[in-house]
């Protein structure tokens, strides 16, 4: 599914520091958000759950440990990828995140600090949810693949 060589290959060619992962957790043709918390980085605003890539780890590894960590979830199958994004924080200046669609065990979501609240959206839902243009795209695309997937 991943090419992990191609995708760090070219995230080196592009001169990206750091990678990421982002994951759409799917539930009830629903996918889960998470706000960050309002002293982070860009809080208030809501995403997917999801972070950086350890050393070691490979990007399938860092997102099932983040949906883990994040949301108290476990997750159960990798479904597919879809559009990740690139962007720059205080802290690291060229970040790749490579998103994730995932499936995961029924369970209560039970957030980390990093987060203070979530919600299960639609694709109809998402114009009225406070998000970066990036993560706004990128959840789209996310329902487009999850809709061409099942729907077809």
């Amino acid at each position: 599914m991943l090419d992990e060589t191609a995708i760090r290959e070219k995230a080196d060619e592009d001169g990206i520091t750091h990678i990421s992962t982002g994951v759409a957790v799917v539930k009830d043709g629903q996918i889960l958000l998470v706000r960050r918390s309002k002293d982070d980085f860009l809080g208030g605003y809501y995403e997917l759950p999801g972070g950086g890539v350890d050393n070691g780890e490979t990007i399938e590894q860092a997102a099932m440990r983040e949906i883990k960590e994040e949301t108290g979830l476990v997750p159960s199958k990798v479904i597919t990828t879809f559009k990740g994004f690139d962007y720059k924080t205080d802290k690291k200046p060229f970040v790749r995140q490579v998103n994730l669609i995932i499936e995961a065990k029924p369970g209560e979501v039970k957030l980390s600090p990093e987060h203070d609240d979530f919600l299960w959206a639609n694709k109809d839902d998402l114009g009225n949810i406070k998000m970066t243009e990036n993560m706004i795209d990128c959840v789209y695309d996310a329902f487009s693949k999850l809709n061409a997937l099942f729907y077809v």
